[in-house]
C-alpha cells in the first residue's frame, strides 16, 4: 500500500505501557497455563486494571509511535529491527535466523558464503523474464551495456546480525521514539534503530540514516571516477566516525541535537593529500542544521561551510556523486515530497566479500561503465521502496528519486535517479559486506553511475584497514579547533 509522508495517529504512552506491553506478551502469546505469577489466569482477572493503570498514567503530550501490542510482533513475527521474519513462498529467501546463531558459528558462515557458484545470471538477452525482481536503474544499466553488464544471482543468505542490546533499544524506540516537524526532525530515542515498524517514508529514510554502523571506526577508503574508455585516478582517504546517536552511555533526556562526528582527510595522491572535510550531522536538520568545515591543505584553513548538504556535488567525484548521497542518503528530506510505496522482491547487491577482497587489484574490478561482473553478487531480498519528488518551489539536481532499502539492515542498496519525473538519468548500488569487528554490515562499495556520461565514480572500503571500538576519541577530537591544529602539522 503506497502511503504518503503524513502519517497515520499516532499511541499514547508512558512507562506505565512497559508494565501494559508485558502484559499483552503474556495474554497473547503465552496463554497456555503456567504457575508464574503472571500467568494467563493472573491476567484476565487483572486485565482492566492494567487498563486503568495506562489511563490514569498516560501523559497526554507524549506520542509513541506505535501501540504495545504492535511492538510485541518484534519478538514474534517480526524480526528485532522490524523485518519480515518468514522467508517467502518459493523459499528463494529465507527465514531469519541468526538470533540464533553464536558469533562464532556466524563468522563461518559468513566465510561458507563466498565459495559458492550463482545460480543464474540476468543478461542484456533475458533481462525481461526477471523483470519483477529488477530496479530501472539495473534494467537500464542491461540496455546501456548489453556486451558487458550482466547480474550474477547467487543464492539468497540473511546474515544480518548486530548485538543483542541493539534489539532491545530498538523495541524500546517502537514504543518510545516519535518525528516531529512533519517527519523532518525526531526526538526521545534510544540508542539503536528508531522505527522498526515505521509508519511513513520519513521513518524508513530516518532508519536507514540512523541504522547500526558502530560506534565509533576508522576507515581506509579509496575514490575513484571512471571513464567511459576505462581511465580513472585513485584517490584514498580516512575516515574517522564517532556516531554519539549509538553510543550506548548517551544521555537521551539530553538536547545534543548531533548524532555523528565524521572526519574524512585525503591521504593520497601527494598533490590533494592533507585536505578535509569535518561534519557534525543532525537529527533537527531544519531547527538546527549540520554543521560542515572544509580544509583545503594548500591554504592551510579551516572554513565553516554553508553548502555541504543536498545537491552541492563532492568534490573528488567529479560531479557524479552530491552531498546528500554520502551513505547513499543523508541530511534534511525537507526539498522533497516523499512516499512509501511498499515491499517487494527484488535482486540486490548483498555479502559482497569477493568484491572487496578486488579491490586490493583494481584494474581487475574498475572496468569501463562499471564494476566488473566477476567480482559482484547479487541476492534476492525483501526491500522498502520509497519515492521521493522534488517539491514545486524547491531545487535539486534531481527530480525524483526511488530508494530500495533491504528490510533487514535498513540500509539503502539501490537507487534510481531521474533528470524529470519520466528523464531515467542515473542508478547507484551498493555493495554491502559483513564485518565482523563491528558487527555487522556496512559497504564494501558504493558505485554511481551516470548513464548519460557512460562514467561511473566509486568509493571503496578496505577490510584490513578497518578498525572499529565500543571505546569513542572525546567528543573534541572532532572539533574545529583541534581539527586545524593537527592538520596543520
Amino acid at each position: 500500500m503506497i502511503q504518503t509522508e503524513h502519517k497515520k495517529p499516532k499511541h499514547l504512552f508512558t512507562p506505565i505501557q512497559w508494565v501494559y506491553a508485558e502484559l499483552i506478551h503474556f495474554k497473547f502469546f503465552h496463554s497456555q497455563p503456567s504457575s508464574s505469577p503472571l500467568s494467563s489466569t493472573f491476567l484476565e482477572n487483572n486485565f482492566l486494571v492494567a487498563m486503568l493503570l495506562l489511563c490514569l498514567f498516560t501523559a497526554p503530550n507524549t506520542y509513541a509511535n506505535v501501540n504495545a501490542k504492535e511492538a510485541m510482533r518484534l519478538k514474534h513475527d517480526l524480526t528485532p529491527l522490524g523485518a519480515e521474519r518468514a522467508g517467502n513462498k518459493s523459499k528463494s529467501i529465507p527465514r531469519w535466523t541468526t538470533d540464533k546463531m553464536t558469533w562464532k558459528k556466524h563468522k563461518a558462515w559468513v566465510q561458507h558464503i563466498q565459495t559458492e557458484l550463482p545460480l543464474y545470471h540476468i543478461t542484456p538477452r533475458n533481462y525481461k523474464k526477471f523483470q519483477h525482481l529488477l530496479s530501472v536503474g539495473q534494467t537500464e544499466m542491461l540496455k546501456a551495456y548489453p556486451d558487458t553488464f550482466t547480474i550474477p544471482v547467487y543464492p539468497s543468505h540473511r546474515t544480518a546480525k548486530i548485538p543483542e542490546w541493539l534489539y532491545e533499544n530498538a523495541f524500546k524506540n517502537a514504543l518510545d521514539a516519535k518525528t516531529t516537524n512533519n517527519g523532518e526532525e525526531i526526538s526521545n530515542t534510544w540508542p539503536g534503530l528508531p522505527f522498526p515498524i515505521p509508519g511513513s517514508a520519513k521513518e524508513v529514510m530516518w532508519n536507514h540514516q540512523l541504522r547500526w554502523k558502530g560506534i565509533s571506526f576508522s576507515l581506509k577508503t579509496l575514490e575513484a571516477t571512471i571513464n567511459r574508455n576505462g581511465k580513472y585516478r585513485i584517490i584514498e582517504n580516512t575516515v574517522d566516525v564517532y556516531s554519539i546517536f549509538h553510543d550506548p552511555n548517551r544521555n537521551r533526556t539530553v538536547d545534543d541535537w548531533r548524532y555523528v562526528f565524521y572526519l574524512s582527510y585525503i591521504t593520497a595522491p601527494s598533490k590533494l593529500a592533507g585536505g578535509a572535510y569535518l561534519t557534525h550531522e543532525s537529527i533537527n536538520p531544519l531547527s538546527k542544521p549540520r554543521q560542515s568545515w572544509m580544509y583545503i591543505a594548500g591554504q592551510r584553513r579551516l572554513r565553516r561551510s554553508p553548502v555541504m548538504g543536498y545537491d552541492a556535488p563532492t568534490f573528488t567525484s567529479d560531479g557524479l556523486r552530491m552531498m546528500d548521497e554520502i551513505d547513499m542518503y543523508n541530511g534534511a528530506m525537507d526539498r522533497y515530497n516523499w512516499r512509501l510505496m511498499g515491499k517487494r522482491e527484488m535482486v540486490i547487491p548483498y555479502n559482497n566479500d569477493k568484491l572487496q577482497a578486488a579491490l586490493q587489484s583494481k584494474p581487475s574490478l574498475f572496468t569501463a561503465n562499471h564494476l566488473n561482473p566477476e567480482f559482484t553478487r547479487f541476492e534476492k531480498h525483501r526491500v522498502w521502496v520509497v519515492e521521493a519528488t522534488l517539491k514545486t518551489d524547491k531545487k535539486h539536481l534531481y527530480n525524483k528519486r526511488v530508494f530500495y532499502i533491504d528490510e533487514d539492515t535498513w540500509s539503502v542498496a539501490m537507487i534510481d535517479i531521474y533528470r524529470n519525473p519520466s528523464d531515467f538519468w542515473r542508478t547507484s548500488f551498493r555493495y554491502s559486506v559483513y564485518y565482523d569487528q563491528m558487527p555487522g554490515i556496512l559497504s564494501a562499495a558504493d558505485a554511481h553511475h551516470d548513464l548519460e556520461e557512460r562514467m561511473y565514480y566509486v568509493q571503496g572500503v578496505r577490510l584490513k584497514d578497518a578498525t572499529f571500538s565500543t571505546t569513542p576519541p572525546p567528543v573534541s577530537y572532532f572539533m574545529p579547533g583541534n581539527i586545524r591544529q593537527r592538520l596543520i602539522r
